[in-house]
């Protein structure tokens, strides 16, 4: 069978669940699994086949879902380090509207774990969905703060896609051992995220840049701002690809709004998907550099290079740095601190 799930690795189990799931759906279902593994491209192939699901055009609906150019796929991220009242009082109106093209509306709800102020009314809106409303929440743990909405949802587990899985899928696309395996270090268990770096040339000299931070950061400010300023420009230019196909879609947004007149293309709902896209993208690109500096640390204590006390400081600092990359801080100053602080 074909189907919107095909080419996700590493997630059998979640896959035969929600396959399962599709002709006949419960109200919420909340994806637990750590960053990357591919918890957000299953949800958004999961709302393709729900929404295709016993409709006279389902290909069309599918189309539409994955480009997140559907009227009925509602797709809610925070905007800061949690989700906001009042994206919370957003999720309950749209949850509340009827769908548009479809015979069921999904709203996808990414980071829920991260919804602090906002659980309360997300929650009551899982108690009592409308009957063609249904939910997919994503989650890297369960603190105790959204338990009670945990347990409103049907719970699907995701597990770390392993460097094995990725460098073997990446051998399978035609990539030489060597370079699948960086590939697959580098993108830290996200296919998607392997699979675009594989069709980048440039993205062994970002790996390098970051690899190779030893042989000019001197515990000095100005070495920190510079090796900073320097990795911020390759990644402004990493998103040039991106930022062209985002150009070729905004074309095509024009066309097809005047030739066919298709609803729920608007403008405004695809320039939200291209900020979300290249916020996702400068992130990955970050941690990306993290891992790598993380390697190159790891190397050097393996290796005597780097002494264990001192690099072991070096790796919690590359921790604490990836996290707060997450929480969308401020990059330049986030990388200068930790470049000062770095022993490599």
């Amino acid at each position: 069978m074909t189907d919107s799930f095909d080419g996700i690795i590493g997630q059998t189990a979640a896959i035969s669940a929600l396959r399962n799931a599709v002709p006949a759906p419960l109200p919420a279902y909340l994806f637990v699994g750590p960053s990357g593994c591919g918890a957000r491209t299953t949800a958004t192939r999961f709302a393709a086949e729900l929404l295709a699901a016993a409709t006279e055009d389902p290909e069309r609906h599918r189309r539409l879902t994955l480009a997140e150019e559907h009227p009925d796929f509602v797709l809610f991220e925070r905007n800061g380090p949690s989700l906001s009242v009042d994206q919370a009082k957003e999720i309950v109106r749209v949850a509340m509207t009827s769908p548009y093209e479809s015979n069921k509306k999904v709203i996808f709800v990414e980071d829920v774990h991260l919804a602090f102020a906002s659980a309360p009314m997300i929650l009551k809106v899982l108690e009592e969905p409308p009957p063609s409303t249904h939910f997919v929440l994503t989650a890297e743990e369960i603190p105790v703060e959204i338990a009670t909405i945990a347990s409103r949802c049907t719970r699907v587990d995701f597990e770390s896609i392993s460097s094995k899985e990725l460098t073997d899928q990446l051998v399978a696309s035609g990539l030489q051992q060597e370079r699948a395996a960086v590939i697959a270090s580098a993108a830290n268990g996200s296919i998607d995220r392997a699979m675009l770096l594989a069709s980048d040339e440039t993205s062994f000299d970002r790996w390098n840049a970051w690899t190779e931070l030893h042989s000019v950061l001197d515990g000095s400010g100005n070495s920190a701002a510079a090796s900073a300023d320097k990795l911020l420009t390759m990644i402004d230019a990493a998103t040039t690809p991106l930022q062209l196909r985002h150009e070729r879609e905004r074309d095509d947004l024009e066309e097809r709004a005047e030739r066919f007149g298709e609803r729920g293309l608007g403008r405004r709902n695809l320039e939200d998907r291209h900020k979300r896209e290249l916020r996702r993208l400068r992130t990955d690109e970050l941690l990306m550099g993290m891992t790598a500096v993380g390697t190159a640390i790891s190397a050097g204590i393996t290796n005597g290079s780097i002494d264990a006390s001192s690099g072991s400081r070096s790796l919690a600092s590359v921790t604490s740095a990836a996290g707060d990359l997450r929480r969308n801080g401020n990059e330049r100053l986030l990388l200068q601190r930790l470049f000062v602080n770095l022993k490599i």
